[in-house]
């Protein structure tokens, strides 16, 4: 049984480090283009977070006014006349609320993809060829200091 075991285990590992992953040199992008999807989503993703902030307030404080209006209404008759509030304003307070919290995801997927489209920028500027490996780019690091 444990022969069976271990010669099982062997095998599957064996098999997965023999057939490993092969980038296709077909589906690499070029740094501009990756520059350019990542600035395109980045710029997707803040204005969908902006539009989403802007209707969550409004939606959140049109809910506000509406809840204020049937207590206005209710303290003007002082309360001889009943007034149904139906509390219509609720239901705009939580959904203004969560468009408002829903947009903070946005905003931070926007800054993600704002740095990787300025590491693919000067992954085009630094890079340097290797005439062993084919040429291929291999990133480098670099330290700016202004002074």
């Amino acid at each position: 049984m444990k022969l069976i075991f271990s010669s099982l285990f062997l095998v599957f590992f064996s098999f997965q480090m023999i057939h490993s992953q092969v980038i296709d040199s077909e589906t690499d992008k070029s740094s501009q283009e990756l520059f350019d999807f990542y600035t395109l989503k980045q710029k997707k993703n803040k204005t969908t977070a902006w539009v989403m902030l802007g209707l969550g307030v409004v939606i959140t404080m049109a809910g506000l006014v509406v809840n204020s209006a049937d207590e206005a209404a209710t303290a003007v008759t002082l309360g001889l006349i009943d007034v149904e509030a139906e509390h219509g304003g609720d239901w705009m307070i939580y959904l203004g609320s969560a468009a408002t919290i829903a947009s903070v995801p946005f905003f931070i997927s926007a800054g993600k993809h704002k740095k990787k489209a300025t590491l693919y920028l000067n992954k085009a500027v630094s890079s340097i060829k290797s005439p062993k490996f084919s040429n291929k780019n291999y990133t480098t690091v670099s330290l700016t200091i202004q002074f």
